[in-house]
């Protein structure tokens, strides 16, 4: 679905309605923005170990997730930004009831977009497990 567009102040603004990315195929020329739109993971959902060409940002708005970072893990919750940066492994171990969030992924100057692999095995991905609730 591409986006669509709505005159702002500064003139053309390019609008992504619900259930659209920020892709190659629909960002505007010239935009570092490989690609950006909602996230929204739930336990049993599939996710792959993967890294970026370019950085990744994420804000995560609801729930939390147990994510793993060049093989370290760490829990995130509603309100955090998570920075990635470019090459670095990272993937979502475990989720809460709904993990929902947005994310920015930056383009290099030739750099590849999307999701890389370095072993061709991560890229069929894995089941997302239920997040642990935290003990008190």
């Amino acid at each position: 679905m591409m986006g669509g567009s709505r005159r702002g102040d500064g003139g053309a603004m390019p609008i992504y309605p619900t259930g659209s990315w920020v892709n190659p195929g629909t960002r505007p020329d010239g935009s570092a923005v490989a690609g950006a739109g909602r996230i929204r993971i739930r336990p049993g959902d599939r996710f792959d170990r993967h890294h970026h060409d370019g950085e990744e940002l994420w804000h995560i708005s609801a729930g939390a997730a147990l994510i793993e970072i060049e093989g370290e893990r760490c829990r995130v919750n509603a309100g955090d930004i998570v920075l990635f940066p470019a090459g670095v492994p990272h993937d979502i171990v475990a989720v809460s009831e709904e993990l929902v969030g947005f994310f920015t992924e930056l383009q290099t100057p030739g750099g590849a977009t999307g999701h890389q692999h370095s072993d061709p095995a991560d890229a069929e991905g894995h089941p997302v497990a239920a997040l642990a609730p935290l003990e008190d």
